[in-house]
């Protein structure tokens, strides 16, 4: 006869757990085997129990608490393994994405004869500012900051050169937040002094917040319209609710300002005020490190010895302190009255170095109507009444105040030389 299989120890254990289920009054759990303990405290979590004293269900609790406690150790063991697998596994993908990035940084690297190929900067105003960077404008209120940026922004979108620098010809985008009424004015006497229109200069009269969506709707645009040049005329007015004085949110506002200049390839120039002390721009002195072109405007002197300061303290061709002097003319705007039926009058900048512009002992007005009368070849011999109905012939405008003493030093001026008079002759019995 075949021998029956022999029973392995685990079975013998199954059946002695479920020998002791079915009548655990007949030994001790402790009795039995541990495999078989533990057969009983597995199946016993599932299935009740009857009949078990309060000793034996202590000890049952006790060991499935045990076991409990031995599968969660080693579900941590196993996701602690698996983890430090993951690292070893991610820490060999970065190693060879670094490899990688060496690679590519090394490639980065240049020789002193490949430094020639880096694009230069393009300069808007040669020698000031540049295309793809941020300039700031810095002033006192009423230093007339906006009048030297529109004077920029004419000379950009016109092509003519700016206080005896060339610019490179571009459209400029002017963002009037400070002032829209009177820029009407401002820009007619400058095409008045210019002779010609403003072109290439389109404006914007309300403030564009930064921090908003719109200022992404402002970046789409210009990228299609593709500017030189992006006046923002007051930082503050463009930063409403922005604490000027913190680094952090101010650092966020530059860097969006930044993007502007990058995406759109412009200059982006700012207008912004000083603080009550000291001749910096006012609140957070990081925003620096951001500038390309700094400049720093001030009103010197009074009357007709007043004087439009522009000194430039930061920028990548000129040595900083260098300064721009420029006179402020008041000129007589054609076409515009008050309602009084006087001609409006505004200012426009020269150089004040320039002989047209800066008559010594003369008013400032009172040089523009000279230099007005001038390039219209008037006549000298005509006075006050006569000469206004010859200008009005021609539609040229000058104020009152100023048109009896311009024609006065024209008069003056233009006079033929006197001649000495002749010597006496002595008497003749004198002579004896």
């Amino acid at each position: 006869m075949p021998e029956e299989p022999t029973a392995t120890d685990f079975e013998i254990s199954v059946r002695l757990a479920l020998s002791w289920l079915l009548n655990p009054r007949t030994v001790a759990l402790e009795s039995l085997g541990e495999d078989a303990q533990r057969i009983v405290t597995a199946i016993s979590a599932r299935v009740p129990v009857p009949g078990l004293d309060s000793e034996t269900q202590a000890l049952i609790d006790a060991q499935q608490r045990e076991a409990a406690e031995i599968d969660k150790a080693r579900e941590i063991a196993a996701y602690n393994r698996a983890k430090e697998r993951a690292l070893d596994i991610e820490e060999q993908d970065q190693r060879g994405r670094v490899a990688q990035l060496v690679d590519a940084l090394l490639a980065e690297t240049l020789t002193t004869d490949a430094l020639d190929d880096i694009e230069e900067l393009t300069p808007v105003v040669d020698g000031l500012m540049y295309r793809g960077t941020v300039a700031r404008i810095n002033g006192k209120p009423g230093a007339m900051k906006s009048f030297v940026a529109l004077d920029i922004a004419g000379s950009v979108g016109t092509g003519i050169p700016w206080a005896g620098r060339e610019v490179v010809q571009g459209d400029v985008i002017y963002l009037v937040a400070e002032g829209a009424a009177g820029f009407k004015k401002r820009v007619r006497a400058w095409e008045q002094e210019h002779a010609g229109k403003m072109s290439g200069v389109y404006f914007l009269p309300r403030p564009i917040q930064v921090a908003t969506v719109e200022w992404l709707v402002l970046e789409e645009a210009c990228k299609r319209i593709n500017p030189a040049m992006i006046i923002v005329d007051t930082q503050a007015r463009a930063t409403v609710g922005v604490e000027e004085s913190s680094n952090e949110r101010m650092s966020v506002i530059f860097n969006r300002i930044e993007n502007l200049a990058k995406e759109c390839n412009a200059c982006v120039l700012l207008i912004h005020h000083t603080g009550h002390t000291g001749e910096h721009g006012r609140g957070a002195s990081n925003v620096l490190g951001a500038v390309q072109t700094e400049l720093l405007v001030k009103k010197e002197g009074k009357g007709a010895d007043r004087v439009i300061v522009i000194r430039i303290d930061k920028t990548k061709d000129d040595d900083d302190g260098a300064e721009i002097r420029m006179l402020p003319r008041v000129v007589a705007v054609n076409g515009m009255t008050g309602m009084s039926g006087a001609q409006e009058t505004s200012i426009v900048l020269a150089l004040e170095n320039s002989a047209v512009f800066g008559i010594p002992g003369l008013d400032p007005a009172v040089s523009a109507a000279v230099h007005m009368l001038d390039k219209h070849n008037a006549p000298t011999d005509l006075g006050r009444d006569r000469m206004r109905a010859w200008l009005t012939d021609r539609q040229i405008s000058i104020g009152n105040s100023v048109l009896a003493p311009a024609i006065s030093y024209r008069k003056r001026r233009d006079a033929p030389p006197r001649k000495p008079d002749p010597p006496e002759t002595p008497p003749l019995d004198a002579a004896e």
